[in-house]
């Protein structure tokens, strides 16, 4: 597989409160896959933005489905998602809940046209309960859409 560069991605979400009758005390973010989580930034509309980056790597002919690597990245390679999550915070390790963006949602078609814009792919996650790996995201482009804050690259 040919490395086709860096994607910009954006996730929303509208509240940080935990989906599930658990009080515990913990922390939101985007996670990576060394199970640190990256704060996101509160926007004027009052939404939890995360920016990230991932690579695209893929067939010479793309034929086949877009596959997404980097930090962010958790699944098999035909079937990545990036999670937002509730991590517990202090001294219970794991994590509370999370909630599952699916990457299959993005073709080819969307990823030239984010390049030829120079903007960011960006899904809305609000009210979306935890889990959720199979159902579709709405990946939309924002075009020329300034960053949230510095989207961390691998």
């Amino acid at each position: 597989m040919a490395d086709k560069g860096i994607l910009k991605l954006r996730l929303l979400r509208d509240d940080a409160t935990p989906p599930g009758p658990d009080a515990a005390a913990c922390r939101f973010g985007l996670q990576d896959n060394r199970d640190v989580l990256h704060e996101g930034v509160q926007r004027e509309d009052g939404k939890i933005a995360f920016d990230f980056e991932l690579r695209v790597a893929a067939a010479e002919d793309e034929s086949q489905p877009p596959v997404f690597t980097g930090p962010f990245a958790f699944g098999r390679p035909q079937d990545r998602f990036v999670y937002l999550a509730w991590q517990h915070d202090g001294d219970t390790p794991g994590y509370l809940n999370r909630v599952k963006a699916r990457l299959a949602d993005i073709d080819w078609a969307m990823i030239h046209a984010v390049r030829e814009t120079g903007g960011v792919l960006e899904a809305d996650l609000s009210g979306r309960k935890a889990g959720g790996g199979k159902r579709p995201v709405a990946w939309r482009i924002v075009e020329g859409a300034p960053p949230t804050e510095e989207a961390p690259v691998l």
